[in-house]
């Protein structure tokens, strides 16, 4: 390469990166984060019933967790990006301690995790609206022409794929917004339902539950088996507080907001979980039985009759309690609300049931939009670092003059996003876990290595980001998320077979084969990024 081109590269770079604007103030960064971690009470269902640890064991993990792997979670991530507050975040981490390879297979692997993950909410949006759109099931005919359901669903998840990458180039701040406001909605319902599940524990009193799924003894083998399962499902629920990193560059003062969001996002995860689930189980969906439907799906050839018999329900009950045998899917979210709606009301089939339930499908599918949102960030932004740092076209620093956001990025994200939400690549989303369980570790990893390797990076301001009570302290923090990482990568191994292992493997080594053309022909001239800047803090008076 030319030596007059290396010096136009790098300062085209440089000018385009510096046209990122902070606008994430703590409001807006909080709204992000939630539906990077949480997005609402939805997922969570399966912890409790049939398939799962059970209402005492499930409820214990719901308090556990946070202990165990969310608060040693947000301690590195507070370390680490009060040292690199720079746009890409976790990729910086793993190159600035590993070098080069790692820092793209790390970026590389979280970037996959996002195309597979995310593009599976827009198309869950459509299907919990298709409960209040029938034609999303059926079909229509629209101008004389008969269009499947399949294909509207699809079509109403590239709308929202589009429209919300629209939003994300108007500015980081306004997609933040969305957020917020998405949240305030969709927790109208799940605070009306914890409200009268409680009112009917008060009204009712509270039945009595299992501490494992069917009432199981508990002994070594049974307390194993239930909690491997459960801890799977939580520790998906309370992961995700490093992904809001990749927009250091879009945050107001990170160094002081990105903390604070983390701690206060923290506390809505837990209060969303917990309290939600409690009047679920004590106050009209989980008596006599009734947690064993939660989150439960029958297999092939198989029916929710046939899979709730095999657990001691028998058909009757299962229709007094308004469940149709013949179906497939036990209870979520609204079914559980419609459950607590018609306990608060005397009777199956109430209105209150029906509409709360019909409020909880709304919420569900504002939920799916709200975690598409947050969960996409990173594919705009880790290409946008990954250029940035000449491990990716250059084109694609390219920045809104007006807006300040990577526009190219979030452009190419929305076509992958596009692709990937044809169902043509569903059965890849297992590689989710490992993947993500990987790049999690190896960020523990990075600041070992860095607080040994790299002593001169400490400031004056990071002592105070630092990990607490010195190397035993670090220790008990990465024993905790190692262990749990590794048990859900074990249950999910022996749950759905090494087809998630080799997917994996499959991933890491397409990343491997493209680093070497990339460093070859794309990096040369481009100087590497200096992560460790002072960021200028934009004084706001916004919250």
């Amino acid at each position: 390469m030319p030596d007059s081109i290396a010096p136009a590269a790098a300062l085209e770079i440089s000018t385009e990166s510096h046209k990122l604007k902070r606008g994430l103030t703590l409001a807006p960064l909080v709204g992000i984060m939630y539906f990077t971690v949480c997005g609402g009470t939805f997922g969570i269902e399966s912890t409790f019933g049939n398939d799962g640890a059970g209402p005492g064991l499930g409820i214990l993990l719901l308090f556990i967790m946070p202990l165990i792997f969310s608060v040693p979670l947000i301690l590195m991530v507070n370390e680490m990006n009060s040292m690199m507050p720079h746009e890409g975040g976790y990729y910086h981490w793993l190159h600035q301690a590993f070098g080069p390879f790692a820092g793209f297979l790390g970026g590389w692997m979280n970037l996959v995790v996002s195309w597979l993950d995310a593009s599976i909410y827009p198309v869950l949006a459509a299907s919990y609206l298709s409960f209040l759109f029938p034609a999303l099931n059926s079909g229509a005919t629209i101008f004389g022409i008969d269009v499947p359901g399949t294909t509207l669903s699809i079509l109403v998840g590239m709308l929202l794929i589009w429209g919300i990458s629209a939003l994300q180039i108007r500015g980081a701040r306004l997609t933040g917004l969305t957020t917020n406001w998405l949240g305030l909605i969709l927790l109208v319902p799940i605070v009306i339902m914890t409200i009268l599940g409680i009112s009917n524990v008060v009204a009712h009193g509270a039945p009595s539950l299992p501490f494992l799924s069917g009432g199981q003894e508990i002994n070594g083998s049974t307390l194993s088996g239930a909690f491997g399962l459960g801890l799977f499902v939580v520790m998906w629920n309370y992961m995700g507080f490093e992904l809001a990193t990749v927009a250091g560059d879009e945050i107001v003062n990170p160094r002081r907001t990105y903390p604070r969001a983390m701690v206060l996002v923290l506390v809505f995860t837990v209060a969303t979980y917990v309290l939600p689930v409690l009047a679920g189980l004590y106050g009209g969906a989980g008596a006599d039985g009734r947690y064993l439907l939660w989150g439960t799906e029958a297999g092939a050839d198989q029916t929710i009759g046939s899979v709730m018999s095999d657990a001691g329900v028998d058909n009757t009950t299962l229709q007094g309690w308004g469940v149709d045998p013949t179906g497939s899917s036990g209870w979520y979210l609204p079914d559980i609300a419609r459950s607590v709606g018609d306990n608060t009301a005397g009777t199956t089939g109430s209105d209150l049931g029906n509409l709360l339930g019909n409020a909880m499908t709304i919420a569900a599918a504002l939920s799916m939009i709200g975690l598409f949102i947050g969960n996409s960030l990173g594919a705009s932004r880790v290409p946008f670092a990954l250029a940035e740092d000449g491990m990716m076209p250059k084109w694609l620093v390219r920045v809104h003059a007006r807006n300040g956001t990577p526009w190219v990025a979030i452009v190419v994200a929305g076509v992958m996003y596009t692709i990937f939400a044809t169902n043509a690549f569903a059965f890849l989303v297992v590689a989710d876990v490992l993947l993500n369980s990987l790049v999690i570790v190896a960020c523990f990893f990075a600041l070992w290595r860095l607080r040994m390797t790299r002593p001169e990076l400490t400031r004056p301001d990071l002592d105070r980001k630092r990990i607490p009570g010195g190397w035993p302290t670090l220790i008990l923090a990465t024993a905790g998320p190692v262990f749990v990482l590794a048990v859900a990568v074990y249950s999910q191994v022996t749950s759905l077979g090494w087809d998630a292992v080799t997917l994996s493997v499959a991933a890491i080594v397409v990343g491997a084969l493209l680093y070497v053309p990339i460093r070859r022909f794309i990096k040369p001239g481009v100087p590497d990024v200096d992560p460790f800047h002072e960021e200028k803090t934009v004084a706001s008076t916004a919250i």
